[in-house]
């Protein structure tokens, strides 16, 4: 059995996002009575004129309460501050003055939206192949282009898709799946292990472990975890046996940011 003796949580939403639940402080209280040690916000923000996300987070009010918490907290949780980035590759001068924040620590990149068409319902009206291989494509487009840190929920498309189509097939879109790899290792964008594939359908997490052992086969290292917490009651949820199963595909690490470096922290 692993000793786990750093456990981090670095995808978490509060109120601060249009869809958070909890506030910062009570999701900070949940997290230090989990006996997580760190949490990292990453509130949803996008120029994707579509989304609801549209340039809605109010970085300062969001910056003084990350500072209060900290201070009320100190001692107790390292609590970081960091964006969700929607479709980063998309309207990138508007995204600017997010990226640009020298307090930010840590930016997650992630796709929800495909030619302003919600993940929600994109697959609809498509085959299973035709969806996976727009929503890859989408994926490619935003390590290619995008200024972020790491790649959020790689396969985020099965959580609506997998009720409609079933399970995709790995080996149908490998291709695919290590261009994105590659040019994200290129890029020095690292992997996110989403555990909230475990309260979708798909019952797994984002990305698959098939991807995860690609990644690591390709050299890929920087790995961060998290659990798409839109409320206290689900931080840090399923992430120790993340862990374990980190240790037995072989990474080494799972990473952290401050002021978007990573550093990592060995599992």
């Amino acid at each position: 059995m692993i000793e786990i003796n750093f456990i981090i949580d670095y995808h978490i939403h509060s109120t601060f996002s249009h869809d958070g639940k909890s506030s910062i402080e009570e999701i900070c209280s949940a997290a230090i009575r989990k006996k997580i040690d760190e949490i990292c916000f990453t509130e949803h923000i996008s120029a994707t004129h579509a989304s609801p996300c549209c340039h809605n987070l109010n970085m300062e009010e969001y910056s003084k309460e990350i500072e209060r918490c900290k201070d009320l907290f100190q001692e107790i949780l390292i609590i970081k501050k960091g964006i969700e980035l929607g479709e980063p590759h998309l309207n990138s001068q508007e995204l600017i003055q997010y990226t640009s924040d020298k307090t930010l620590d840590f930016v997650l990149g992630s796709i929800h939206f495909i030619d302003d068409i919600d993940l929600v319902c994109f697959a609809d009206d498509k085959n299973l192949e035709e969806s996976y291989i727009a929503y890859f494509e989408e994926v490619y487009n935003s390590v290619s282009e995008g200024d972020f840190d790491v790649l959020g929920h790689f396969d985020l498309l099965k959580r609506y898709a997998f009720d409609l189509h079933g399970k995709y097939k790995h080996g149908d879109l490998e291709e695919l799946i290590h261009e994105i790899l590659r040019k994200a290792s290129q890029r020095n964008i690292g992997i996110e292990i989403n555990t909230s594939g475990f309260r979708s359908s798909s019952l797994e997490i984002f990305p698959s472990q098939l991807i995860l052992q690609d990644y690591i086969e390709l050299g890929g290292e920087i790995i961060t975890v998290g659990s798409d917490s839109h409320t206290a009651e689900t931080v840090g949820n399923n992430i120790p046996p993340v862990y374990l199963m980190l240790k037995q595909l072989g990474f080494k690490h799972v990473y952290t940011f401050d002021k978007r470096n990573p550093a990592g922290i060995k599992i």
